[in-house]
């Protein structure tokens, strides 16, 4: 099942590894990043979301959390 990450950027749900989140606690800002398996298994992909505030990191996961539960 395809997985929408933002516009254009689609990840079959079965590729996503792990979902790592961060703060930084000079910036408060909050990085997500999904790392994925491409077409080829013997690399991995990153994907990196920068996000300003906490509500806004915690609507785009609940949005990946909803998407993946649909599966």
């Amino acid at each position: 099942m395809l997985v929408k990450i933002e516009d254009g950027f689609y990840l079959n749900s079965l590729h996503i590894i792990a979902i790592h989140v961060s703060k930084n606690m000079i910036t408060q800002n909050f990085s997500i990043n999904i790392e994925y398996t491409p077409h080829n298994q013997n690399a991995n992909g990153l994907y990196h979301k920068m996000c300003q505030t906490k509500a806004e990191a915690d609507l785009f996961l609940q949005s990946l959390h909803q998407q993946i539960a649909q599966i």
